[in-house]
């Protein structure tokens, strides 16, 4: 019987999912941080602004922006994940990090007035937003006038192997909705595709560059380990039947081959890196 692709089933599904895989993506959290570097020093945050981390998870760059903008500025960091918002909060109490605080949120429909933020970062979040237009609209509606946002979210599926390699063969196997419509990590990863939706939204202006770093692993088991536990690709091939667990893994483990180096896996990812202002 053919699903229907809602927001409601997409905004549950994402909560529950992240919602599980939260105390492992800490981990996995860690090949993300020269993406995020990258995505902070382009936002250049300032002392003493009030800046907005949209799809915070455990709680970054929130809390090294934070520290950045310290002692006046401070940072609210939103996520639909009730148990990264946790994390997060704790986090920030375990690193004396006191100007960042954290609310469970849907970023589609922010709680906070108009005009309150200086500036406004998300690092990987929009591809996996329930409402990425809205979620675009509401960012600008909150930022002041000439405020700016830094945003990254992966590149297309051919430049992004490390999340390719399994998500491929799970394509392989996955049931569009009534429409034809398969969601996927790479939403909105095409040429210009961010600088047009984020100008769509009503920012006055934006640019793009893409930057490429590598993924490192141990080796296989280690890369399944983290991308299934720490992400909700787990939970989505767990709902699978098991011969088609079996042939995704099978396939996922030939797809690393070529990545393999003396020193583990060395697997490249691609991000687009977007900063626009109001």
């Amino acid at each position: 019987m053919p699903w229907k692709y809602t927001e409601e089933y997409y905004r549950e599904y994402t909560r529950t999912s992240w919602n599980e895989s939260a105390e492992a993506y800490v981990a996995l959290m860690r090949n993300l941080e020269p993406f995020r570097s990258d995505l902070v020093a382009r936002l250049n945050p300032r002392p003493g602004e009030k800046v907005l981390d949209l799809g915070t998870g455990p709680g970054e760059p929130a809390i090294t922006i934070a520290e950045r903008i310290a002692p006046s500025g401070a940072v609210v960091g939103v996520d639909l994940s009730e148990k990264m918002v946790s994390i997060a909060e704790r986090s920030a109490k375990a690193q004396g990090v006191h100007n960042a605080e954290f609310r469970a949120m849907d970023c589609s429909a922010l709680t906070f007035p108009d005009a309150m933020f200086d500036a406004a970062v998300s690092c990987f979040g929009f591809q996996i937003f329930t409402d990425p237009e809205k979620a675009a609209r509401e960012t600008c509606r909150v930022l002041k006038p000439g405020g700016r946002a830094a945003l990254a979210v992966w590149s297309t599926g051919d430049k992004v192997p490390f999340l390719h390699a399994i998500i491929g063969p799970m394509l392989e196997h996955a049931e569009p909705d009534e429409t034809g419509y398969i969601p996927t990590p790479y939403e909105t990863g095409g040429p210009g595709e961010m600088v047009e939706f984020l100008k769509a939204a009503g920012f006055g202006s934006a640019a793009e560059e893409r930057v490429r770093h590598s993924m490192v692993f141990a080796d296989a088991d280690h890369y399944l380990k983290a991308v299934l536990d720490g992400t909700p690709i787990g939970h989505s091939l767990r709902e699978e039947e098991l011969p088609v667990q079996e042939e995704v893994l099978r396939k996922t483990r030939k797809n690393l081959e070529p990545w393999q180096t003396p020193q583990g896996l060395a697997i490249p990812a691609e991000c687009v890196l977007v900063l626009a202002r109001k």
